[in-house]
This record gives structure tokens, C-alpha cells and sequence, in this order.
């Protein structure tokens, strides 16, 4: 199971929906995921200033299960 903390620990931070989706071989749509912050910021896996969510809504959660 993928957790934000097991992401935060691989990466040294929160990383873009598309890391995610690349990393753990999963499709997360923008409705799977929380954003707290209304700008982008530099995604620590990427470089690219992207939107980074804050958490996983219960779809996305669901998703990441068994990953």
C-alpha cells in the first residue's frame, strides 16, 4: 500500500499526481487527490513546478490499496 508517508520518505517530499501515477503504475485522476495549495511548487521527483496534492481523496485511496 503507497501512503504519503512511504512518498514523502522515497522522495524527501510530496511529488505531482504524474510522478505518482508513473512511480507506482497507477491512474490517479484530479478528483482522486486533495490540494491544499493554490499555486504550484517544484515536484522534488520531477523538477517541473507542478500543482503537488496534500492527500488522497477515497477513490485515490482505493486505488493505491494494493499497490
Amino acid at each position: 500500500m503507497v501512503t504519503k508517508r512511504k512518498i514523502k520518505k522515497r522522495f524527501g517530499g510530496s511529488i505531482c499526481r504524474q510522478c505518482i501515477n508513473k512511480t507506482y503504475r497507477v491512474h490517479l485522476l484530479h478528483t482522486d487527490l486533495k490540494y491544499e495549495l493554490i499555486y504550484p511548487v517544484q515536484c522534488p521527483a520531477c523538477g517541473e513546478m507542478k500543482n503537488i496534492p496534500a492527500g488522497f481523496r477515497f477513490g485515490g485511496f482505493m486505488k493505491l490499496l494494493f499497490k
